[in-house]
């Protein structure tokens, strides 16, 4: 886990510029990753640039519906978009 590795607003940019979520704003960030013209999955990331809790990190990459490391990859660039749904399918057994 790197969660110390990031703060929010790398995690935003990563959702934004990699799987094209388009966030609401409100009390916190809160955006779908849509697939196939689908809600396939909703993140909500705190605002503000701040260092991420453990447990929230953990939290946004369930959301996400991959697990940690596959998390960790996604914010360090090895995951590209297409890699993610592949998995995000795979976890929603298609």
């Amino acid at each position: 886990m790197k969660n110390a590795n990031f703060d929010t607003k790398d995690v935003k940019k990563v959702c934004e510029n990699k799987l094209d979520i388009n966030f609401r704003k409100g009390k916190e960030y809160n955006g779908w990753f849509n697939l196939e013209g689908k809600k396939a999955a909703r993140i909500t990331i705190p605002k503000g640039r701040k260092p991420i809790p453990r447990k929230t990190y953990k939290s946004m990459a369930k959301q996400l519906q991959i697990n940690v490391d596959q998390f960790d990859r996604l914010l360090e660039c090895p995951l590209d978009r297409n890699e993610y749904v592949k998995l995000l399918k795979e976890s929603k057994g298609g």
